[in-house]
């Protein structure tokens, strides 16, 4: 496959070259086989050769001579400069299954199970399509972090969790890649009367012994995050699966602290660690910021409120910030009583708790929020001013929410302007402040 350059660095070595915005890569060092990480070892090297095709299909031969680590300036259009693998699961909890049919963009659908998108962007793979060679390919690359969905560490359960007969013999996988020096990034998707309970502690008890001990954990990790339930499970004829209540939350966190403990005194870190969620439906009090040490698992929704939390009341250390206007801040049901503690002291800020129903009211995350559940719930009430609104609840790139409602028609509905802002607790210190 041709790749599409679509940046060239200023001053670079490509654009000393002539190589241009436009132009396709065809082959580099004499080999159109190759992807990302071939190409980063290429450039690792103080010689490489690209063969590039210009717009009109002429085509050149670049012979380059440079600093071993000097990168030469070049972006693509494609991220893993090679096809994407495709998920051969069909997860009891997949996300992808248990959205709407034919509603939302096709991006959406996309099912992606690829190791190497954990180099690229931080993704996770199942290893299931996973063979030796890759194995010995991110050893011998040193692809590390690579992250890991588990889900369990019991072989069979795992065939019947992932629909996949590769699923439990391709545990194997997680050994030795960290014998290799491999660093994990854990992750289990808990659901309800499948892997929870006496099944989690086994999971967490065996991933721990791939710890290497001495060194604080040495960047390993495990997250533990509730699955997702939408109202189109059914529809989409996936089995049954059962909410965790209140209590089942209270549980899990105990369940998992107690873990905490028992790590940080064996490995001198605390290695496994609840999501938000779990913190949110029980109730239970979020941990200090120190428990999340390195934040780890943030992509996995661990931490994040703690560090909101620690952000904004740093950033108001010399008192309230307290607006002129009067706000109102859209939150999902995860979030909205933390919100609404962190504004207490605030009288002119108003948390609106927003009920999912685009997706259905198990699904929690302000981020899932779609623009008509907003609409419809705010409509002919007292908003004041501003209508702040988290930034992730946008399309990547967009400017509209996942149902296509954009932030001009719920001004326009509600009759209120909306503000977007990043989701941290110093953006909304600075954005309280200014308004």
């Amino acid at each position: 496959m041709n790749r599409l350059i679509t940046k060239v660095d200023k001053y670079s070595i490509a654009a000393e070259f002539g190589i241009e915005v436009g132009d396709k890569l065809v082959a580099k060092n004499g080999t159109a086989d190759f992807d990302i990480f071939d190409y980063y070892m290429a450039i690792a090297g103080s010689h490489m050769n690209l063969l590039i095709e210009k717009p009109d299909g002429t085509q050149f031969l670049f012979d380059f001579e440079k600093n071993e680590d000097e990168d030469i300036g070049l972006g693509f259009d494609t991220k893993l400069m090679d096809v994407e693998r495709v998920c051969e699961n069909r997860c009891v909890f997949c996300h992808v299954e248990q959205k709407p049919k034919d509603v939302l963009r096709d991006c959406e659908y996309r099912k992606v199970d690829d190791y190497r998108m954990s180099f690229v962007d931080g993704g996770y793979t199942t290893m299931t399509n996973m063979s030796k060679h890759d194995v010995a390919r991110i050893i011998e690359h040193r692809i590390s972090p690579a992250n890991i969905s588990v889900h369990t560490t019991d072989p069979d359960l795992r065939v019947k969790m992932l629909d996949n007969r590769n699923a439990g013999k391709s545990l194997k996988h997680l050994k030795k890649l960290a014998d290799g020096g491999i660093v994990l990034g854990m992750r289990v998707v808990l659901c309800k009367g499948v892997n929870d309970g006496e099944q989690l502690d086994k999971t967490i008890s065996d991933l721990g012994k791939l710890v290497p001990k001495g060194v604080s954990g040495g960047g390993f990790s495990l997250g533990i995050v509730p699955g997702r339930i939408t109202q189109f499970r059914k529809k989409n004829h996936m089995p049954f699966l059962e909410q965790f209540n209140k209590e089942d939350c209270k549980q899990i966190v105990k369940q998992i602290e107690k873990w905490q403990e028992y790590f940080l005194e064996e490995l001198g870190t605390h290695f496994v660690y609840p999501s938000d969620e779990f913190y949110a439906i029980s109730g239970e009090e979020i941990p200090p910021i120190e428990v999340y040490e390195e934040f780890l698992q943030f992509r996995n929704g661990v931490g994040s409120m703690a560090l909101f939390a620690d952000e904004f009341a740093y950033a108001t250390r010399d008192g309230l910030v307290a607006p002129k206007m009067k706000i109102t801040v859209v939150a999902g049901m995860a979030t909205a009583d933390f919100m609404s503690k962190i504004t207490k002291p605030y009288e002119n800020v108003t948390i609106a708790a927003i009920e999912n129903n685009f997706f259905g009211k198990n699904v929690l995350h302000t981020s899932h929020l779609a623009g008509r559940d907003i609409i419809d719930q705010l409509k002919g009430k007292p908003l004041g001013d501003v209508l702040l609104l988290s930034a992730r609840c946008l399309r990547y790139g967009e400017n509209v929410l996942v149902d296509g409602v954009s932030v001009l028609d719920i001004s326009q509905e509600l009759g209120v302007e909306v503000m977007t802002i990043i989701p941290t607790g110093g953006s909304f210190a600075k954005a309280l402040r200014d308004l």
